[in-house]
């Protein structure tokens, strides 16, 4: 049967293929904010007049926060249902949400003294808050999108597409080739007027289309049992799915740790760090973004076809290994160079290794990011296989929880390394001069991710929903089904 038709065969029921690439953009969606999120430290320290360090440490405060409420937000969402769904309702909702909060976070140069502090943080939490609500709808609405084992691995094509090219590989062309020259190479008022704006408008779009994407499969019949599956009431029932989901456990902090390095790689005080002072030229940073849109799609197909040849697990650790041997080559590189502002002015071949290294570094990390939105549909159908509940929302926000909990960390390690290079009050720009100090902070940043890579590879090993475990879980879901009908 074409991956173009639905159905429902068997113990499978389908997806047509414009579904899963709508409703994918739920994802782009999100990540636009988490993109622009990205350019909040240059917004506070250079406009709203705060330090590196409380700049740092309210990020990571905020992110805490969310991670310890995004349990809860799982809650509501597996008990929340409407005459128009479970998710698109929340979906509308949240985005309207994100805006609100953008409004208010990029606003508080406004404030003064403590007052300016405070809404600083109020606004920082509402954003992690409806932020998670929307980002948690891509994980637990994909089990009712579609349960095929061969074609769940397909939302991963989708958003490589639209995420890691189309927002943030394209997103830093456009801020580092247009927007910023555009506005005199300084993240200024102006240039955040027109930056989030268009943030705003797209991810409002996208939200729109990625609601019309799910509205089929957002019914009953498609969670868990229908409506035979297991009520979840109390907090020991919930308890007792986080104790019980092994695949869960190992998963979630697996997960939190790519998220990690992905927040540390894509975050802006890095990326001039790197590009802008110790290579010499900001503008680098969006001429290789455009470079790894070709790559990062290839390699994300052949990951694809890996995952539905064989299973996600394996397609998981191939992009975590790719990522691991190109940070080791670009550590390698500015170890040994003399000047590494020389690498691209020199060229061959240790500029030319520092662009695959570079681009394998994107596209290794981003691979596991975004298939571990499908396997996180996998999690949701062992349980229901499990246990007979569906808690696609608890166990979203349980990846959401890991998340919020390592990312959190990042602006705050971030921050711990920029003061510790000297930076205690603004973080340093492009037109800072390379130092020792500078180039062993960008050093670090790059050989910290490694250690964690290292760790993931362990943590995977563990992971037991391979393709015949999965086999097996939709043919015991199915003759529960087929017993209470």
């Amino acid at each position: 049967m074409s991956q173009n038709q639905s159905s429902t065969t068997g113990n499978y029921h389908r997806a047509k293929q414009w579904e899963i690439a709508f409703f994918s953009l739920n994802n782009s969606a999100t990540n636009l904010y988490l993109f622009a999120f990205g350019f909040l430290t240059y917004y506070a320290t250079g406009i709203a007049g705060f330090t590196t360090l409380v700049v740092g440490n309210l990020l990571g405060a905020a992110r805490l926060f969310d991670g310890f409420i995004d349990p809860t937000i799982g809650v509501i969402m597996d008990r929340f249902n409407t005459r128009w769904g479970k998710f698109r309702p929340l979906m509308i909702a949240s985005n309207i949400g994100l805006v609100l909060s953008f409004l208010l976070l990029f606003s508080t140069h406004r404030f003064e003294g403590a007052l300016q502090t405070v809404i600083f943080l109020i606004a920082l939490i509402f954003h992690k808050v409806v932020y998670s609500f929307q980002q948690t709808v891509t994980k637990a609405a994909q089990p009712a999108l579609t349960n095929d084992p061969s074609q769940r691995p397909l939302f991963s094509i989708y958003d490589t597409v639209f995420s890691s090219i189309g927002v943030f590989a394209l997103g830093q062309v456009v801020v580092s080739n247009f927007l910023s020259p555009r506005h005199g190479g300084e993240f200024n008022q102006a240039f955040y007027t027109e930056f989030l704006g268009g943030v705003m408008i797209l991810s409002a779009i996208l939200t729109t289309l990625a609601v019309i994407g799910i509205r089929r499969k957002d019914r009953t019949e498609y969670f868990g049992l229908g409506e035979d599956t297991v009520e979840t009431k109390s907090l020991k029932d919930y308890w007792s799915v986080i104790k019980g989901n092994k695949p869960l456990q190992v998963l979630a902090i697996s997960g939190g740790l790519m998220k990690f390095n992905a927040q540390l790689i894509g975050d802006q005080a890095f990326i001039v760090i790197l590009f802008g002072i110790i290579l010499g030229n900001y503008g680098l940073s969006g001429q290789i973004s455009l470079l790894q849109i070709i790559p990062n799609l290839l390699v994300v197909i052949l990951f694809t076809r890996l995952a539905t040849k064989k299973d996600l697990k394996s397609s998981y650790t191939a992009g975590v290994l790719v990522a691991l041997a190109s940070a080791a080559t670009m550590l390698a590189i500015l170890f040994f160079s003399e000047d590494p502002t020389q690498i691209f002015v020199n060229g061959g071949l240790p500029s030319i290794l520092f662009i695959i290294g570079f681009i394998g570094l994107k596209v290794g990390n981003s691979y596991p990011t975004s298939v571990v939105l499908t396997m996180s549909a996998d999690i949701t159908d062992y349980e229901t296989a499990r246990s007979g509940r569906f808690v696609s929302g608890l166990i979203g926000t349980i990846f959401s929880l890991t998340d919020s909990i390592a990312s959190s960390l990042a602006p705050i390690v971030i921050g711990f390394i920029v003061a510790g290079i000297g930076f205690t009050e603004s973080y340093p720009d492009a037109s800072e001069r390379l130092t020792s100090a500078l180039l062993n902070g960008g050093m670090i940043m790059i050989g910290l991710p490694m250690v964690l890579y290292l760790i993931v590879l362990v943590l995977i090993r563990i992971y037991p929903l391979d393709r015949a475990a999965m086999d097996q879980i939709q043919s015991d879901i199915a003759t529960k089904k087929s017993k209470s009908n």
